[in-house]
């Protein structure tokens, strides 16, 4: 998605962008000094590379743009608009500046190339024949003192013109170094290149993408595979269980009730059947179920699997001592009924509290599900009235006694327990 956007958006701004043009013009750089040679002098050795940036910088002073504009009678710019469109540049691997001008008007870009090249070639051989035309003045001049003296067949006199010769000679020689060796015959289109820079936005659009995904995986610490949730915790995977669907939770019903023979169902007999496993040698009697979070699913969760154990003909307790938000009552439609607060003080009997729950109905029986006299039910004791206090009411002494009868009455006991993250009564009651 963020490379198609990004594609498009490329296209679409580079075909609103403004037309421009770009000529080019090459200035030959001779490497030898030839009017050095012709005197016989030894130049120290100097880097081609350095000495062609040197020019390029060269050619950027604003004299050699204005002797360009001026060349090129263009009327509507200035030496630094030139500078601002153009550059200069030392080729790597030969003796070129390129001289290269930006404009919205394809003849006149090429004409400012050409200019721009030709006003640095005129600017390079003055400064390189400076010395010598000075030179040479001295000597015209020291000749025209000596002829008005009446000296000019003096030996003097000869040997100034042979020098004047010289002089001239070595100028001539010196400026032809630096050739205009190419003028811009046309200029080309630069901008806008819709196609070229939509690859390039779709090439940035995935590397972002991938970027940006790269960096959600790495800032997201959410657990989404089972691997994880054993490498992270250390513990085994007892199993996967799917959401009730939108039926189910609007009728707060549970599908090991209502549906048992589902694909649904079938993810707590094998919840089931592993917590058998890892208890087997532990030989726990009593598991506290809890989560992180209510919202999360414990509630149902133990009570789907607390009648998944009694299907299979164990005798099962279910005991709800969620002292906050209890609703295993609404699973069994026991609300109203007496509960585990009253029997702790005294107010009514175990017996008469915990509700017995057929979780195998007379079709299955006939069809010979589960075995013995206990078969198909589930003993199910709810909260009752909530505390004011639940804290010091789980600390009580009583709680441990008919915890403890509610034990010698059942093959395993479910309890549901309270979050841990919200609230300190499942620790206590781990504790």
């Amino acid at each position: 998605m963020t490379t198609a956007l990004i594609t498009a958006a490329a296209y679409f701004v580079s075909e609103r962008q403004e037309k421009l043009y770009q000529a080019s013009s090459d200035v030959f750089l001779g490497t030898q000094n030839l009017g050095a040679t012709l005197a016989n002098v030894a130049l120290p050795y100097v880097d081609p590379v350095r000495a062609a940036q040197t020019q390029a910088e060269i050619a950027r002073v604003p004299e050699v743009a204005d002797r360009a504009v001026h060349a090129a009678k263009v009327t509507n710019r200035t030496p630094g608009q030139l500078l601002g469109e153009s550059s200069v540049s030392a080729s790597s691997d030969s003796d070129l500046l390129t001289f290269t001008v930006t404009d919205r008007d394809p003849a006149i870009a090429a004409r400012l190339a050409t200019a721009y090249a030709g006003a640095y070639t005129s600017y390079r051989h003055e400064l390189d024949t400076a010395a010598l035309v000075k030179a040479r003045q001295e000597v015209e001049g020291r000749l025209e003192e000596l002829k008005a003296a009446g000296a000019g067949q003096s030996t003097l006199y000869e040997n100034l013109v042979e020098k004047d010769q010289q002089l001239r000679t070595m100028e001539l020689l010196q400026g032809s170094n630096v050739l205009l060796s190419r003028s811009a015959a046309g200029a080309t289109q630069v901008q806008p290149k819709p196609t070229r820079n939509a690859i390039l936005g779709g090439v940035l659009g995935l590397v972002l993408g991938v970027g940006l995904a790269f960096l959600r995986d790495v800032l997201n610490t959410r657990v989404r595979t089972g691997a994880e949730v054993e490498s992270r915790l250390g513990l085994p995977l007892l199993g996967r269980i799917p959401e009730p669907s939108r039926r189910l939770r609007a009728k707060e019903k549970l599908i090991m009730l209502a549906d048992p023979h589902t694909a649904e169902a079938e993810a707590f007999r094998v919840l089931a059947t592993n917590v058998d496993f890892v208890n087997h040698d532990r030989g726990a009697r009593t598991i506290m179920v809890t989560s992180a979070l209510r919202g999360e699913g414990k509630s149902t969760t133990v009570a789907n699997l607390a009648v998944a154990f009694a299907r299979s003909g164990r005798r099962v307790a279910l005991v709800d001592l969620d002292l906050r938000r209890p609703t295993i009552a609404t699973f069994f439609g026991l609300k109203g009924r007496p509960g585990l607060t009253q029997v702790v003080l005294g107010h009514t009997r175990l017996d008469d509290a915990i509700a017995k729950i057929a979780v195998v109905d007379e079709s299955e029986l006939k069809l010979g599900a589960g075995n013995g006299s206990v078969q198909g039910m589930l003993d199910v004791l709810p909260s009752g009235p909530l505390p004011p206090n639940p804290p010091e009411f789980l600390s009580q002494g009583g709680l441990s006694d008919v915890l403890a009868q509610v034990t010698e009455r059942a093959d395993l006991v479910l309890v549901d327990a309270t979050p841990l993250l919200e609230l300190s009564d499942a620790m206590a009651l781990a504790a």
